[in-house]
């Protein structure tokens, strides 16, 4: 498993977990699809396989390459003792679709281990375990409140709240897509390709 944070290791803690298909089956499913079991595949299954996420109200991801077929609840989306392979592209190398989730939401994790789904693209998986137990500890704060939220994130009164949290960036839950800072009582999500920022603050 990644290095991961305290808040980060509390959210994983809150999800619930099956048995996961050994790995050693996992790889030996991506050969027999033509593909290469990569390092960052591998190590992401060994990791994370068989975690559930409530990604919608009554709808799960769970987390892995691919399922067994006597896995319960049984999958959704995906046959089970099979891998799906995603060839490379001009812009991203080959991929593999995450055991089980609805298509919409793109669960991918790429050959270099980084990984795109809701939020967009990460680093890497641990990244997304950093974003969820960003905000899981920032909400245990307080009541929040979302105060802010634009589109314009050149004009200057932004620009200078974004220079007056620069302090507080929270790095392991940040790349140039998108950027956290922290505070006591403040969070600032930033996505400089957007122009957007969202402040969120507890309630005094």
């Amino acid at each position: 498993m990644a290095n991961l944070t305290h808040r980060a290791k509390s959210w994983l803690a809150t999800l619930g977990r099956e048995t996961p298909m050994p790995t050693a089956e996992v790889e030996r499913l991506i050969i027999d699809a033509g593909g290469t079991p990569h390092p960052a595949w591998l190590a992401f299954h060994d990791a994370y396989a068989g975690y559930y996420e409530e990604v919608a109200p009554e709808e799960l991801a769970i987390w892995g390459l691919a399922r067994a077929a006597n896995a319960q609840p049984p999958s959704t989306w995906r046959d089970p003792n099979a891998v799906i392979l995603v060839p490379p592209t001009e812009w991203f190398p080959e991929a593999i679709v995450c055991a089980d989730v609805h298509p919409v939401h793109d669960y991918h994790l790429y050959a270099d281990g980084s990984f795109t789904g809701i939020g967009g693209i990460l680093d890497s998986f641990a990244m997304k375990l950093e974003r969820h137990g960003l905000i899981r500890e920032f909400y245990g704060r307080g009541k929040v409140d979302r105060t802010l939220l634009t589109r314009e994130s050149g004009k200057p009164e932004h620009q200078a709240l974004l220079a007056a949290m620069q302090h507080g960036l929270v790095p392991e839950a940040s790349n140039h897509e998108r950027q956290f800072y922290l505070e006591p009582t403040r969070l600032l999500d930033a996505c400089p390709r957007l122009k957007q920022l969202a402040l969120y603050e507890i309630c005094p």
